[in-house]
């Protein structure tokens, strides 16, 4: 079953996707404009990653979950880290951080001028605007607040099941490619 979802350069300034040959999108995402998408890494059903005037950096075995929507101020910059999360309805409005390991909640917004330090965990439906979150502190509420830090020894919250996404991003990019 062959589906192609809707990758395309910027309207704007004419930037195009870069996205690794390996990167699972399923066929209701939409990719537009000055977008980078690391190895391994997959995005869902219905997500937006929309560089029409910004540029989001992706990094690698990085899971964009269902419905959620990356974009930015005009010629500013979205980075999400490494085996990183990003839950389903999530929105992540820059210019913004996610740094490794991170895992951004379902339903949370992660708003302009933040960053949620490696390791981290923005709860579901969190909101974080405007502030500069340390490593491995679980933030939680409207707004959101740092309720606790997790122990260095313990695993950053994204890497616990970001190698689950790859592999289920490979399975359905073998689908996809039938």
């Amino acid at each position: 079953m062959s589906l192609t979802p809707l990758i395309m350069e910027s309207p704007v300034n004419g930037k195009k996707p870069q996205i690794h040959e390996s990167v699972f999108i399923a066929p209701t995402a939409t990719i537009i404009g000055d977008v980078v998408i690391g190895k391994g890494s997959n995005i869902w059903f219905g997500a937006v990653l929309r560089g029409d005037w910004c540029k989001i950096v992706i990094g690698k075995n990085t899971s964009i979950q269902e419905n959620v929507t990356v974009h930015s101020e005009r010629n500013t910059t979205v980075i999400i880290g490494s085996d990183c999360i990003v839950g389903h309805h999530a929105m992540v409005h820059g210019p913004c951080v996610v740094e490794d390991g991170c895992l951004v909640g379902i339903g949370s917004n992660l708003l302009h001028n933040s960053l949620l330090g490696k390791g981290s965990l923005l709860a579901a439906g969190a909101v974080l605007v405007n502030k500069q979150i340390p490593p491995r502190s679980l933030v939680v509420g409207v707004p959101a607040e740092i309720k606790k830090k997790f122990p260095d020894e313990s695993p950053l919250k994204g890497e616990e099941t970001s190698g689950e996404y790859v592999e289920n991003g490979i399975f359905f990019k073998k689908y996809f490619e039938k």
